[in-house]
């Protein structure tokens, strides 16, 4: 069974052959200088020019979060580590973002634009978010709570401004929100505050032979590469190590995410390496624009908590469809080698009826081994709204439980064996 549609693969930025160095605008080396005004007019002096490359040499460098234009490349050189400032005053006063799905005002991204077109990250160097200043506040959920229940009441997105580190809302390290033609290829990113890297409704989109290392145990929701409502994008060869899911496809929360309506769809995921994770690669729980048309294949998940995963909760609305893997190799994994589940309860739901069910169809798996699971496959239905069309296909998988199936309609498995 094939579900997924091929199209035109994306194509990334395009960036005049023009270039400067941030040591050109008075950028000093050694971690101690914050050089947020020599990133700043170097962007300028390029943009004024139409566009250019901002080259970071080798070197430490320390500053504030970097705001890219259109036609901008922010290029890092090999042994350049661009170190983000801890001081939390430098990242006010807040930008429009997305929280967990939830549009809002707060703290900025440490590389962030918004509305540009032609923009890329590259190189061979290093961004350190330094996100060790910013965990504590994952327990801090008063601001979290209030911005949900914003979302769900259609409070005027600019009235909802959460920041304060009282209100528990951290920025993520690289955030892109409304762009076009967009690169990111090269670079590692580590200790990232929040999402490590997060394109929101942007198009044609590669990311590509990138780095993402966040300690496992104490960096909470360090998600690795998160695409929110993005179309046509290409995720190829990406290395994580971190304290969340690693991949992660998304479209909004709830009735906001309803109401924006954008779906993250045209996706191919490809060559994901991730060493640690929740999720090696994970559609949702934030899915209520829908996800769709997404490819995903040669993937390996070492050491996981879930290998595939498909999560969605009541209330989210939306949809996942038409989605392929194939060629999954899955490690260890604590739970489950595949979990597709409608029953994601980490945010305290309604109980029934629900007046927003999501929906997921149209599943294909194809060409997945896995070494050991707690549980091999789940499937996770409800019986208003059962999953449909799931079919899987040349799976071999060890593990203490084969399966935990209900409430599925239209389930195909060929040349699956649990041992």
């Amino acid at each position: 069974m094939s579900c997924f549609t091929p199209f035109e693969l994306p194509t990334g930025a395009s960036i005049p052959d023009r270039s400067v160095s941030i040591t050109d605008f008075g950028a000093v080396p050694g971690g101690k200088v914050k050089n947020t005004p020599a990133f700043q007019n170097a962007i300028a002096y390029l943009v004024e020019r139409g566009g250019g490359r901002v080259d970071v040499p080798e070197g430490l460098w320390l500053t504030g979060p970097i705001r890219l234009k259109s036609c901008i490349e922010l290029h890092l050189a090999a042994g350049a580590e661009v170190r983000f400032s801890m001081d939390k005053e430098d990242y006010l006063p807040p930008v429009y973002t997305l929280f967990e799905g939830v549009r809002c005002y707060t703290f900025s991204a440490q590389i962030y634009a918004r509305e540009c077109h032609d923009i890329a990250v590259t190189g061979e160097g290093t961004f350190n978010g330094q996100g060790f200043s910013w965990w504590y506040m994952a327990v801090i959920r008063e601001g979290v709570e209030a911005l949900y229940k914003a979302g769900e009441d259609d409070v005027p997105v600019e009235k909802r401004v959460y920041a304060t580190e009282e209100q528990g809302i951290r920025p993520g390290l690289l955030h892109f929100i409304d762009c076009e033609n967009v690169t990111i290829e090269g670079p590692t990113f580590t200790f990232s505050p929040f999402w490590t890297l997060h394109p929101t409704w942007c198009k044609n989109v590669i990311v590509r032979n990138i780095t993402i290392k966040n300690p496992w145990v104490h960096a909470p929701n360090t998600d690795g590469c998160n695409l929110e409502g993005c179309s046509r994008a290409l995720i190829d060869g990406v290395y994580t190590d971190t304290g969340d899911d690693a991949v992660c496809l998304k479209s909004g929360r709830d009735a906001d995410g309803r109401r924006v309506g954008l779906p993250c769809e045209n996706i191919i995921v490809r060559h994901i390496v991730a060493q640690r994770s929740h999720g090696g690669i994970t559609i949702g729980s934030e899915m209520s624009g829908g996800v769709r048309n997404v490819l995903v294949e040669e993937c390996e998940f070492r050491n996981n908590l879930i290998g595939i995963w498909i999560k969605t909760a009541p209330e989210r609305g939306g949809y996942v469809e038409n989605i392929e893997y194939h060629d999954i190799k899955v490690g260890h994994v604590r739970e489950y080698a595949v979990c597709v589940t409608m029953g994601y309860y980490v945010d305290d739901n309604k109980p029934q009826p629900i007046q927003f069910m999501p929906r997921i169809q149209h599943i294909h798996i194809d060409g997945l081994t896995c070494e050991y699971a707690g549980t091999g496959i789940m499937l996770d239905g409800r019986e208003s709204s059962p999953l449909e069309d799931i079919s899987l296909d040349n799976i071999v998988c060890h593990g203490k439980i084969n399966t935990d199936i209900k409430y599925v309609r239209g389930l195909q498995m060929t040349n699956t064996r649990f041992d």
